[in-house]
């Protein structure tokens, strides 16, 4: 029997599933069963509401071609640790996503860590960022966008040995709070403020090369 594309689960506890392989789309609660590699690929694709992804201390990896979380267009999405995502191009990218929360998570030698685009009111906290060659956090606005997001909460985060720490860029970067995050051996830049209403407090900066917070 062929191996479908679609999400293959094995029932773990009532209301959660288990993903077995690169490039499942997830329409329900998922805690992962092992670790998945996955290169040149999505590793999984989520496709509904009000869905939490538990990593459950399991690693998501690949290579520069590999984008290890995709949502767009959804609500309520949480992506929880422990666990670790390693070795990919961007770790996760929400287009259009209200209401993300990404939380105990180890962003590990990856290209971007989390990418939001265009979206609300996301949470990323209590995560860890080591080894970024880009932004390990990006809230960024999509030209001629119909839907635009804003009032992030990036707090309490551990950003080391990265190019670039957090990226507010454009009108969906506004109204939001960056604070309490710790950013140490950053290449360039720790913070990028160019949304308006931004709130930047109360983070700890070690070495930066460039400037630790940029207008």
């Amino acid at each position: 029997m062929k191996r479908s594309l679609a999400l293959v689960v094995l029932f773990l506890a009532p209301g959660y599933a288990s993903a077995q392989s690169c490039g499942d789309v997830v329409t329900t609660n998922v805690r992962l069963a092992h670790d998945l590699h996955c290169p040149g690929a999505t590793a999984l694709r989520i496709a509904r509401s009000d869905i939490t992804i538990e990593l459950a201390g399991h690693t998501i990896s690949g290579d520069v071609d590999t984008l290890a979380l995709e949502a767009t267009a959804v609500r309520d999405l949480s992506i929880t640790g422990p666990g670790r995502i390693a070795g990919v191009g961007t770790g996760i990218e929400a287009t259009r996503v209200r209401g993300l929360v990404v939380t105990g998570v180890d962003f590990v030698d990856v290209g971007d860590g989390v990418r939001l685009h265009n979206s609300s009111r996301a949470e990323i906290a209590h995560n860890r960022f080591d080894g970024v060659t880009g932004h390990s956090v990006a809230v960024l606005s999509l030209p001629y966008a119909l839907t635009r997001g804003n009032g992030h909460a990036i707090h309490d985060n551990r950003i080391v040995r990265s190019e670039y720490g957090v990226l507010l860029d454009g009108f969906d970067a506004g109204d939001s709070v960056v604070a309490r995050n710790t950013f140490d051996e950053i290449g360039a830049i720790a913070v990028i403020d160019g949304g308006p209403y931004n709130r930047v407090d109360d983070n700890t900066f070690g070495r930066v090369g460039v400037a630790e917070i940029a207008q």
